[in-house]
C-alpha cells in the first residue's frame, strides 16, 4: 500500500509541475551494475564437461571451381623464416605440412585459411602479427604443401576479394 501511495504522490507532483511532467515520466530507471569479481580464494565449483552433439554438422566450403592462388617465392621464404620463429614452438616441424593439411584445406578458399590464422594465431596474442606476415606464412604453407603454380607468380595480397576468389590447389599424388 505504501509503495502505491508513493507512486501516486510522485505522479501528482509531476503533473502539478506542469512542463516537468514529461521529464518525470521519461526519467530512466537506472541502477548501477552489480560487480562480480573472483578472488584468488574463490570457489568456482567442479569443472563441467562440454556436451558433444553427435548430430552437429560442419559445412566445409568447396572452392574447386576457383583458380589456384599464386604467391611469390620470396613471400614463401619470408613465411618459412616467420614460421620457424613464431609458429614452430606450438606447431612442430611438419605438423601443418602433409596429408592432414591437404585433407583439411585442399580446394578451400585462401581467405578461409588466412582468416583462421589471423584471428587465432599466435595463441599468446591473436592478430598480433602484421598482415604481410600472415600472408607470408600462408604462402609458406602453400609452398611447403606443394601448391602447384598454374599461372604467373603473383604475391598474395591482404585483399579479401582476391583471397576469396582463389583457392588452395594442392596436387594430390
Amino acid at each position: 500500500m505504501r509503495a502505491r501511495r508513493g507512486n501516486i504522490v510522485a505522479w501528482t507532483m509531476c503533473i502539478l509541475a506542469g512542463g516537468y511532467a514529461v521529464a518525470c515520466a521519461s526519467a530512466p530507471n537506472v541502477r548501477s551494475p552489480l560487480g562480480a569479481y573472483l578472488t584468488p580464494t574463490a570457489h568456482t565449483g567442479a569443472p563441467v564437461a562440454l556436451r558433444a552433439d553427435p548430430n552437429a554438422r560442419v559445412i566445409l566450403s568447396n572452392a574447386s571451381g576457383l583458380p589456384a592462388a599464386s604467391f611469390l617465392p620470396s613471400q614463401a621464404a619470408r613465411g618459412a623464416d616467420l614460421y620457424q620463429r613464431r609458429c614452430n614452438a606450438c606447431h612442430g616441424a611438419g605438423q601443418l605440412i602433409g596429408a592432414t593439411f591437404v585433407q583439411s584445406w585442399n580446394d578451400r578458399r585462401v581467405y578461409d585459411l588466412y582468416t583462421l590464422i589471423r584471428s587465432t594465431m599466435p595463441l599468446s596474442s591473436p592478430g598480433g602479427l602484421k598482415d604481410p606476415e600472415y600472408l607470408d606464412i600462408v604462402a609458406y604453407l602453400l609452398q611447403a604443401n606443394k601448391q602447384a603454380m598454374t599461372g604467373p607468380a603473383d604475391s598474395l595480397k591482404a585483399d579479401s576479394v582476391s583471397m576469396r576468389s582463389t583457392r588452395i590447389a594442392i596436387s594430390v599424388p
